[in-house]
């Protein structure tokens, strides 16, 4: 059988700043191929569970495990977890003058496939430059 890309078990979390409990034995399955919606009023803890999820330094794991094609991240550090795959685009993000959203895209993609050994896409010719 094969492991599900992502399964979170009792996973509990609290804020760095002043400890205060926040997420409180989360589980959840996700299958490859599988789409899931959180869904919740505000200060439900969405967006806490992902920035747990991605290895935010706000929040602090207190319990429980994060698992990604098996291998336990609980531990592993945001850019390591990047590398991996496992990257946050905002629904609406903040512009930054110069950066454009299709450019901010293309190196989150570029950086994975640079952890892979592929050739990096740039802007006119899709792939070329082999990191």
């Amino acid at each position: 059988m094969t492991a599900p890309l992502f399964e979170i078990k009792g996973l509990r979390a609290d804020t760095t700043v002043g400890g205060v409990d926040i997420l409180n034995g989360i589980d959840l399955t996700v299958a490859e191929g599988e789409v899931h919606a959180l869904m919740g009023p505000n200060g439900s803890g969405k967006s806490t569970l992902a920035s747990v999820l991605l290895g935010s330094p706000e929040y602090e794991v207190t319990g429980g495990s994060i698992k990604f094609r098996g291998e336990d991240i609980t531990e592993w550090d945001p850019d390591i977890r990047g590398k991996a795959g496992i990257f946050l685009a905002f629904q609406y993000p903040v512009e930054i003058p110069g950066v454009s959203n299709n450019d901010f895209l293309r190196m989150a993609v570029n950086k994975r496939r640079a952890a892979l050994g592929q050739l990096a896409m740039n802007r006119s010719k899709g792939v070329g430059q082999r990191f």
